[in-house]
């Protein structure tokens, strides 16, 4: 129940340097297409590649801005015990007068945390209520504890916070109304006034930090346990409330006087306690394995798994029942977002059924593939479809596309579809955004490769994004397919050191126009700053290429070994441009001016990096970044165009060279519409450059990222972020300057033969 300030990390970037005279005027004006989504800076699905030290008041505002309009409330107690518990099963036993009497309003963890224990004890006969408030999970990070947790007494029943194991926790606060504010009645005058002001979660830094703190516990205990939904309880000085959380929100009841209401309290932990695992929110669809021990060695040896000990589960695949089962331990786990897709992502061990009918083929045969288990959008519209990634595998696929997984299949899982959106018009309403409906769903292929920033070299680094970019380009070209989340993890290489682009759940038919969810989802470490800086943006093309470009950028700075004179100092700050965030538009976060900045400005992405060991990566991503220096740049204004609109022989130099400066910028524009350029400049750079081959990747943020002063965000209605830290800037470990290496193949362009061409 301890309180934590309302604290977030931004970041400080340096500002541009200053335009020469050979520069254009006028920067482009940046379009705001209203059919398309804002983006927001997820806390689960960027928490991987954040170089922002995350803590306990970090992870709360985070969640808490990304759960704005999550918050489906306020429904009536009653409905919600209606609709959700069942009332199957024996007769609530009767309920002793003033059961509650004990409890004190305000007071200590003793004089409410016992008492409360023995209250509601008598209605949970399966189930027991631990004091689990100064008893934090060993196995978190970040060292979470809820107020009181509540196991099954089929197993041992710990003694401290284990979300692996919770069935049901209760958080208490001191402060009627801090979290959420029911509208006066339930009319449809109150509920548009509360949905106009926002009221129902009021903005205050105490409902803020109460709202990210029940958020990150949910989404702790979703991302240890297999569950498509689950309870929690929330317990003011009189009153409590009753939540349900799955991908699509939380529904929030009324708050309901629980010391004179004790009956509604006793009704819902009666019911919750006879519930099957199933309706308490489980996944029926794994299982803790029973297998024998010879199948359980092969299991163990073929996936790595050191220890005999370790838990092994069976998994259900959507479409290939009666085929088999896939075996492997639990995916390993961060804390997440309890909304949204929930991704989760391991290798298993396919194991086909004795009787199985497939007699060839990937799927006869025992080995190892890999599974993702996601919530999948669905559009909640009948005119809107929205591809399952198998079936826009199935596309790749017919269209020839390389690069790409084979053996690809998966399914919606039954039974996984989400309620919340079911209540999108109810009468007690108080939300303002609409509530998107997902499904959970298994993608499972035939291949497990390594994740792209463990290459052996840096040649294999850039070959791994090539062949990607390779499949990027074809699926667009031909398959009229656009990825929209390039990504560092969605780039895997093989045993042979080549690249595969996977993770296609967000790609889009090209010709497929207009606003399918309420946000964009997608990475945002690896956006391009045109999408950051415009939240309603249309994805296209040239932001794609752009996340090429980062992928690779991020990479070299945080895994490329790096020399002496790059300190801890330097990588915090130029890792930090790829978590800039800017300001809140409203509830759509925007980002990527230090990006644009430093392309711009020709700095992109480091002007001190200097790898240990010399490599021919650096003048590649300084001829990668010239075409996003012109388009983040100065373009040429119609007045420019009109003076270079005459007869050569009467230019003088200066209209010359200004031609030359004109024709560059509209080639580095038209560059952009395609991948062609983009492959050929890293087609010559690996077949004609000496690469080295001891330059493997090394993590080089755990030993030497050193944290700045937490900085302020001060965010004006135009949505301008004023940051500052102690000092007015952020200090850095070394003096920048130039960068000789970056910046010797800034001009350097090379298009190979056709005869010189990959496959």
């Amino acid at each position: 129940m301890s309180e934590n300030k309302h604290v977030v990390q931004p970041v400080v970037r340096r500002q541009s340097t200053t335009t020469s005279s050979t520069q254009l005027e006028h920067a482009p004006q940046l379009e705001f297409a209203s059919d398309s989504t804002p983006a927001k800076k997820k806390f689960g699905s960027n928490l991987a590649y954040t170089s922002t030290p995350q803590d306990y008041e970090t992870a709360r505002e985070r969640l808490s801005d990304e759960m704005e309009g999550r918050w489906v409330g306020a429904m009536p107690v009653k409905e919600f015990l209606n609709i959700f518990l069942s009332t199957a099963g024996a007769p609530l036993p009767e309920i002793p007068e003033n059961p509650f009497q004990e409890v004190q309003e305000n007071g200590s963890d003793s004089g409410r945390y016992a008492p409360f224990i023995d209250a509601i004890q008598q209605w949970m006969p399966h189930l027991e209520a631990v004091n689990t408030s100064n008893r934090e999970d060993t196995s978190n990070k970040l060292k979470l504890r809820t107020d009181i947790s509540i196991y099954n007494r089929d197993q041992p029943i710990p003694d401290r916070t284990n979300f692996s194991q919770m069935e049901l926790w209760i958080e208490f606060k001191n402060n009627d109304g801090a979290a959420f504010q029911d509208p006066s009645d339930i009319t449809e005058d109150s509920c548009r006034s509360a949905i106009k002001s926002g009221s129902f979660t009021p903005a205050t830094k105490e409902g803020r930090s109460i709202r990210g703190q029940l958020s990150h516990y949910a989404g702790a205990l979703h991302s240890v346990q297999f569950r498509n939904f689950s309870f929690s309880m929330l317990v003011e000085t009189q009153d409590a409330r009753f939540l349900r959380w799955d991908p699509s929100g939380v529904i929030v009841t009324a708050a309901f006087n629980y010391r004179a209401q004790p009956r509604l309290m006793a009704e819902f932990l009666w019911q919750f306690d006879h519930l099957s695992a199933v309706e308490r929110g489980h996944d029926p669809t794994v299982q803790p394995a029973e297998i024998v021990p010879d199948l359980a060695a092969r299991v163990r040896q073929k996936l790595g798994i050191k220890s005999n000990d370790a838990a092994l589960y069976r998994y259900e695949l959507p479409g290939m029942s009666g085929l088999g089962y896939a075996y492997g331990p639990k995916p390993s786990t961060q804390n997440r977002s309890p909304v949204s897709r929930r991704t989760r992502s391991l290798p298993v061990v396919w194991v086909p059924a004795q009787d199985n009918i497939v007699k060839e083929g990937p799927w006869h045969q025992e080995r190892i593939i890999y599974m993702k288990d996601t919530w999948r959008f669905l559009s909640g519209s009948s005119d809107i479809k929205v591809m399952p990634e198998h079936e826009i595998y199935k596309v790749l696929h017919s269209h020839g596309t390389p690069n790409i997984p084979e053996h690809v299949a998966g399914g919606d899982i039954d039974g996984g579809k989400t309620r919340t959106q079911e209540f999108g018009n109810a009468p007690w309403l108080c939300v303002k955004l609409r509530i998107s409906p997902y499904q959970h769903y298994r993608l499972f292929h035939g291949v497990v490769g390594r994740a792209l920033y463990k290459f052996v070299c840096t040649k294999e680094l850039v070959t791994g994004v090539f062949d990607a970019l390779q499949a990027h380009s074809h699926a667009f070209e031909k398959a009229k397919i656009l990825h929209r989340d390039i990504s560092a993890g969605n780039i895997i290489l093989t045993d042979e050191g080549r690249g595969l682009l996977i993770d296609w759940e967000l790609g889009k038919l090209v010709d497929d126009v207009g606003s399918r969810r309420p946000d964009r989802t997608g990475t945002w470490q690896f956006m391009s700053a045109n999408l950051l800086k415009n939240p309603g943006k249309m994805h296209e093309f040239a932001d794609d290429l752009e996340s090429f470009l980062h992928v690779l950028a991020w990479i070299t700075l945080r895994y490329v070994p790096a020399g002496d004179t790059y300190s801890a100092g330097n990588r915090d700050y130029d890792l930090a441009m790829f978590d800039e965030v800017c300001s809140n538009l409203g509830h759509f976060e925007s980002g990527g001016r230090a990006k644009a900045k430093d392309f711009a400005a020709g700095t992109y992405p480091s002007e001190d990096f200097a790898p240990r060991i010399s490599t021919p990566l650096l003048k590649l991503l300084a001829v990668l970044r010239k075409p996003f220096k012109s388009f983040y740049g100065q373009p040429p204004s119609d007045e420019d165009r009109k003076k270079i609109d005459i007869p050569r022989e009467q230019q003088d130099d200066k209209l010359i060279a200004l031609r030359v400066i004109i024709s560059e910028y509209d080639e580095d524009i038209e560059s952009l519409k395609m991948a062609r350029s983009f492959l050929d400049e890293m087609r010559c750079a690996l077949d004609k450059e000496a690469w080295p081959m001891d330059d493997k990747a090394d993590d080089n943020l755990p030993g030497s990222f050193t944290t700045t002063k937490k900085i302020r965000v001060k965010t004006t209605q135009r949505g301008t972020n004023h940051l500052a830290n102690s000092k007015g800037s952020l200090s850095k470990g070394s003096k920048r300057g130039a960068s000789p290496t970056l910046e010797q193949g800034s001009k350097r362009r090379c298009t190979p033969a056709a005869s010189e061409a990959r496959a």
